[in-house]
C-alpha cells in the first residue's frame, strides 16, 4: 500500500496529529527543508485546572489549547498533542528568529484567558524551541532537545520561551560559578543593562533600574539567577555591589554631563546594606563619579529591612542624609506592618512582579495592588510598579494612580548606549500642521458631535471604500494629527485582513488597495479579543505587535488602533499613524475610538458592498464556494490577485493545477434535503482539513471540486484520507441503526496540469471518479 493511504493517526480529543504520526512527518520533511524547529509546548500547573474544577474543563482547556496553537502558527507548520498537556509544533524554512517569533506568538495566545463556571481561568506554556537539519538531527533528537529547553523554562519561572542553544547554567557546579565569577570580576566582565521605567501620565521615560548581565566568552549570557545566589551565599556579593554601584554613578554623571537627567536605581545586597561602611561606600562613589546624589536611587528589598529594623532605619536615614532616593522593592511579599513601614525614611514603593502579573487573571489580584498604591499614597510615596507587559495591566496600573511603569511593555533591558538612544533621546515633539483642503469643513466651528454627524452624513455618500477611506483621513487630521489613515477589515474567523489605506504625505507612500497581512501579526487580533482601542506611541524601539517592524520600517512612529464593532463582535479597525514618535496623547485615543463608534455600521456596509461581487458565490451552508467562482477565476485577468481577494487568503502566481473531484454515487436515492446534507458533509470536512493552496467548488448537485494549484501538496493527500476516514465511520454508523438511507458513498479522481487547460484537466479527474463508479456497480 502506498504512502498516500497512511493511516493518519490524531489525538481524539483535539484532532492533532498523535505523536508517531508527527515524528514521522518531521521525519519526512527534514530531507527536503534547509532546517526544521520544534517547539514543545508544555501548560504551566495544568493539573490544577482538573484539581480545583473538573477533568470535563481541563478537557475543553486543552482542545481551546489546541484551537488557539493552531491559530498561531503558520499555514505550513504541523502540530501535534504528544500527551496530556504537552503539545508540539514542527516549522520548515523557519530561521531561529522565527521560530522565537512563532513560539513568542503561541505563548501569547495560550494565556489568553478560559471562561470555566463563569470564571476567567489563566493557563500559561512554557515553550522550548530546537532547530537542526538532515542528517545532522533527527526528529526525536530535536525533540529531546525541545524537551531539555522547556525543562529550563520551567525552572526559571515557567512562562516563558526557551532555546536549546544556551545550557543551563544550573548544571555547572556552584564552585565553578564562583570561580568563573572571580575571574569576571578582575577582568571587568561583568555588564550594567539598564531598563526605564515611565511615568504612567506623561509616558516620558524618568529613570532606570540597573542590571548586572553577565556574558562568558564560552557560555554565553549567564542569566542572574545562576550567579546572584552564589555570589550572596560567599563574599563575593559585596565587590559586585561596589562594582555596579561605582559604574552606575560614573554612566548618570556621564548622561549627566550630556544633558539627560535620569534617575538610576541600583538593587543593593542585604550583606551590603547592613555593612557599617555601606553610607560611606555610597558618598565616596558620587564624590569620585560628581553624580548629583538626587538622581541616585537605592532599592532595598522589604526582607532586608525587616531583618533588623533598628538598624536599617539607622542606615536609611543616613543615605537620607547623603541625598539619595531609597525605594522598598518586592513590596507585598515580605512580613512588614504598617508601623515599621512608618519608621523607614524611603521615597518609593516598588510593587512585586507577581501582583502586577495577577492583573485580569484567575488569581485576580488587583484589590491587593489598589490597597498597595492606597497605601503609598497616604504616607506621601510614590509607586513604581515592575513586570508590566501588556497593555491590560498598563491601563489599570495608570487608572489606579500608580506613578511609574517598569517591564517589557515599555522595553526590556539594553546596554547605556542603546537605552540612550532609545530612551532620553526620545522627547515629547510639537504635532506638525497638516495640510486641508480648501473644501473641507471648519472643524472648530462645530462641536465634536455635530462634526461627526456630518462625517458619517458625507461617508454614506462614499460608498467605494477608497473614496471612503481617502475622505476619512482628510476630515479626522484636524482633530487627531496623522500621516497615514487605514482601514483593516477580517471575516470572522479569517487568518488575513484586508487593509484599505490613504497616505497624506508622499514620503509615506499607501500600500496597494486590498493588501492582506496576517491577523496574527497586527493589532487587529489583539483589538477584536479586547474590544479596546490600542495606542502605540513610539513603534521604532517599543513595538507591540508583529505588524509594527513593517510599519517602524516605512517611517512610522506612532499608531492608534480603534476597533470598528458590528454588534459584539470586532470586524476591523480604524487605524491613524504618525511619523512622530509620542506624539498621541490619551484623548487622541479616546478621541478615535468615538468616531470609530459612530462610523462602524455605515464602514461595515462599505465593505460589505466591496465585498458583495464575491460574496455571493459562496455558500455558507455547504462551506463551498458555487460554479459561477470558477468561472469568474478562469476569466480573471490577474487570477491569483483576484483568488486572494476573494476568499482573503494570498495566493501566489501558479502555472499549473490540481483537481480533485468528489462524487457522491448514491445521490440520486436521496431526497432533496438528505442530498443537501451529504454535500454539507464534505463541505464540513473540507472546511475542518481545507489544503492551503485551494479551494472547494460545488460543480453540481452530487460533485465537489477541490481546486489546488501548483503541484499537489501532501495537504491534499491528508484531506482525502480524512474524507474517506470519515464517510467510513458514517457508514458503520448507518449499518448498525439499520437505516441505509444514511450512508454515503463517494468516488475521487485526481489530475494535475496546465492552468490554462484546466477544463481538460477537470474533465479527466472527473472521467476517474465516475470510472470507479461504474466499476463498482
Amino acid at each position: 500500500m502506498g504512502n498516500d493511504f497512511l493511516p493518519v493517526q490524531r489525538d481524539a480529543l483535539t484532532n492533532l496529529f498523535s505523536r508517531s504520526h508527527f515524528l514521522y512527518a518531521v521525519a519526512q520533511a527534514m530531507p527536503n527543508a534547509p532546517t526544521v524547529s520544534i517547539l514543545l509546548v508544555n501548560l504551566d500547573r495544568f493539573r490544577m485546572v482538573n484539581e480545583h474544577f473538573s477533568y470535563a474543563d481541563g478537557d475543553m482547556v486543552l482542545r481551546e489549547t489546541a484551537q488557539r496553537i493552531s491559530t498561531a502558527i503558520p499555514m505550513s507548520a504541523t502540530a501535534s498533542r504528544l500527551c496530556a498537556d504537552e503539545f508540539a509544533v514542527a516549522l520548515t524554512d523557519v530561521d531561529k528568529d522565527g521560530a522565537e517569533a512563532v513560539a513568542e506568538r503561541v505563548r501569547l495566545a495560550i494565556a489568553e484567558p478560559h471562561h470555566i463556571a463563569g470564571t476567567e481561568v489563566i493557563v500559561t506554556a512554557s515553550v522550548g524551541i530546537a532547530t537542526g537539519s538532515h542528517p545532522q538531527a533527527t526528529a526525536e533528537q530535536l525533540l529531546r532537545q525541545a524537551d531539555a529547553a522547556v525543562r529550563c523554562a520551567k525552572q526559571l519561572g515557567s512562562n516563558q520561551v526557551r532555546t536549546d542553544c544556551a545550557r543551563p547554567p544550573r548544571e555547572l557546579p556552584p564552585l565553578m560559578v564562583e570561580t568563573m565569577l572571580r575571574h569576571a570580576l578582575r577582568n571587568r566582565d561583568l555588564q550594567i543593562y539598564y531598563q526605564p521605567k515611565v511615568h504612567a501620565k506623561s509616558m516620558q521615560v524618568v529613570g532606570a533600574e540597573a542590571l548586572c548581565r553577565w556574558r562568558h566568552p564560552e557560555l554565553g549570557d549567564i542569566p542572574p539567577h545562576a550567579f546572584i545566589p552564589i555570589a550572596e551565599s560567599s563574599d563575593l556579593i559585596l565587590p559586585i555591589d561596589e562594582y555596579v554601584l561605582r559604574a552606575v554613578c560614573e554612566q548618570g554623571s556621564t548622561w549627566l554631563k550630556q544633558g539627560y537627567r535620569v534617575r538610576t536605581s541600583v538593587n543593593i545586597s542585604s550583606r551590603q546594606f547592613l555593612q557599617p561602611s555601606f553610607p560611606h561606600l555610597v558618598e565616596q562613589a558620587l564624590a569620585e563619579s560628581g553624580l548629583e546624589p538626587s538622581l541616585l536611587e537605592l532599592e532595598i528589598t522589604e526582607r532586608t529591612a525587616m531583618y533588623d529594623v533598628e538598624r536599617a532605619v539607622h542606615i536609611l536615614t543616613k543615605l537620607r542624609q547623603i541625598g539619595v532616593r531609597i525605594a522598598i522593592d518586592d513590596f507585598g511579599v515580605g512580613y512588614s506592618s504598617l508601623n515599621y513601614l512608618m519608621q523607614f525614611p524611603v521615597h518609593t514603593l516598588k510593587i512585586d512582579r507577581s501582583f502586577t502579573a495577577g492583573i485580569q487573571s484567575a488569581v485576580n489580584q488587583t484589590p491587593i495592588i489598589g490597597a498597595i498604591i492606597s497605601l503609598a499614597k497616604s504616607l506621601n510615596l510614590s509607586v513604581v510598579a515592575e513586570g508590566v507587559e501588556t497593555v491590560q495591566q498598563f491601563d489599570f496600573l495608570r487608572d489606579s494612580k500608580c506613578d511609574e511603569i517598569q517591564g517589557y511593555l515599555f522595553g526590556a533591558p539594553v546596554p547605556p548606549t542603546s537605552f540612550q538612544l532609545s530612551a532620553f533621546i526620545a522627547t515629547l515633539q510639537p504635532r506638525h500642521p497638516h495640510f486641508v483642503p480648501d473644501d473641507a469643513h471648519n472643524l472648530e466651528r462645530f462641536s465634536e458631535r455635530e462634526w461627526l454627524d456630518t462625517v458619517l452624513t458625507n461617508v454614506r455618500r462614499r460608498p467605494r471604500l477608497h473614496e471612503l477611506t481617502s475622505y476619512l483621513a482628510d476630515a479626522i487630521v484636524e482633530h487627531v494629527p496623522l500621516d497615514r489613515l487605514s482601514l483593516e477589515f477580517a471575516e470572522n474567523g479569517a487568518a488575513f485582513s484586508a487593509v484599505h489605506e490613504v497616505s497624506l504625505r508622499d514620503d509615506v507612500p499607501a500600500r496597494p488597495v486590498g493588501t492582506l497581512i496576517p491577523v496574527a501579526n497586527s493589532g487587529l487580533a489583539f483589538v477584536q479579543r479586547t474590544k479596546q482601542p490600542v495606542m502605540c506611541v513610539d513603534i521604532l524601539h517599543n513595538p507591540e505587535f508583529d505588524d509594527d517592524y513593517g510599519l517602524a520600517a516605512e517611517g512610522i512612529q506612532s499608531v492608534i488602533r480603534a476597533p470598528l464593532l458590528r454588534g459584539n463582535r470586532v470586524f476591523g479597525t480604524l487605524n491613524v499613524q504618525s511619523t512622530l514618535e509620542r506624539v498621541y496623547t490619551e484623548a487622541d485615543r479616546k478621541r478615535l475610538q468615538r468616531t470609530a463608534e459612530r462610523l462602524s455600521d455605515a464602514l461595515y456596509a462599505a465593505y460589505q458592498d466591496a465585498r458583495q461581487p464575491v460574496s455571493h458565490l459562496y455558500d455558507a451552508k455547504t462551506k463551498l464556494y458555487h460554479r459561477a467562482f470558477l468561472v469568474e477565476l478562469l476569466t480573471a485577468d490577474a487570477p491569483s490577485a483576484w483568488l486572494s481577494q476573494a476568499v482573503q487568503r494570498p495566493f501566489s502566481e501558479w502555472t499549473t493545477a490540481t483537481a480533485v473531484v468528489v462524487s457522491i454515487a448514491n445521490h440520486e436515492n436521496m431526497d432533496l434535503l438528505e442530498g443537501e446534507q451529504a454535500v454539507a458533509y464534505i463541505g464540513q470536512c473540507w472546511s475542518t482539513h481545507a489544503v492551503p493552496n485551494a479551494v472547494a467548488i460545488r460543480m453540481g448537485a452530487n460533485e465537489v471540486l477541490v481546486l489546488a494549484f501548483d503541484q499537489p501538496s501532501l495537504s491534499v493527500t491528508h484531506f482525502l484520507h480524512q474524507l474517506r476516514s470519515h464517510i467510513q465511520l458514517l457508514n458503520v454508523r448507518a449499518d448498525r441503526l439499520g437505516d441505509a438511507s444514511q450512508r454515503l458513498e463517494v468516488y475521487t479522481g485526481q489530475a494535475t496540469g496546465d492552468w490554462r487547460a484546466f477544463w481538460r484537466v477537470y474533465a479527466d479527474a472527473r472521467e476517474q471518479a465516475l470510472a470507479l463508479q461504474r466499476a463498482n456497480g
